[in-house]
């Protein structure tokens, strides 16, 4: 198989006995270029994830390994980036969902309220790596807009401790106010100042 690595080409045996030795060689030169692995295109499938269980599965047909590094400041950008997406998503959902429980919430609703719960400790949570980063001043242009984005963040972990007691006392119309009235504004807010970030970093074009 050929690896191709930060502007090096590394031809390895397909063979599972040689495993350890490629992710050796991989950590190496990742470790010398001071960036972070970010995801590999293996024969044009994209892997994010349990690199190693995956050539441990296919290293009889790999054919080309494409290693994907960021520097810490575009991993920050694409996390971001990331962020406003999912944020972009996520009104219609919050309405449709905040409908269905002033009703009857049936399986569905619940699995879609698991899943904005997930994200919303996804975005929390990524807020927090980065927020306590000794190097954000080096990877967020504006101070100020971060800081605003922080505020939005606080407010939503505010409002989840009464947003869990409505879930565990089955308040669906409890829920279905907190959906639409707190947190639905909170993430419009929350996106106009990613927005302001990502534009002030010339971006922009990555959402389009």
């Amino acid at each position: 198989m050929k690896i191709y690595i930060e502007n090096q080409v590394l031809e390895l045996e397909n063979n599972t006995k040689e495993i350890d030795n490629i992710f050796n060689e991989i950590d190496n030169i990742v470790n010398k270029s001071s960036k972070i692995l970010s995801h590999m295109v293996i024969d044009d499938f994209e892997i994010y994830q349990d690199f190693y269980d995956y050539f441990l599965d296919n290293i009889r047909v790999i054919e080309e390994v494409e290693v994907i590094t960021l520097t810490h400041k575009e991993l920050i950008h694409d996390i971001l980036i990331s962020t406003i997406e999912y944020i972009r998503r996520i009104p219609e959902k919050t309405e449709e969902l905040a409908n269905k429980f002033y009703k009857n919430p049936d399986k569905e609703s619940w699995h879609g309220l698991n899943d904005l719960l997930g994200g919303i400790t996804w975005i929390i949570n990524t807020f927090s790596s980065i927020d306590q980063d000794k190097r954000l001043n080096d990877v967020v242009s504006s101070y100020e807009f971060w800081n605003l984005y922080a505020k939005e963040i606080f407010s939503l972990q505010d409002i989840l401790p009464n947003f869990e007691e409505a879930l565990e006392n089955s308040d669906n119309v409890t829920i279905a106010d907190m959906l639409l009235y707190e947190i639905l504004p909170i993430f419009k807010e929350m996106e106009e100042k990613l927005l302001e970030l990502v534009k002030m970093e010339g971006k922009l074009d990555d959402l389009n």
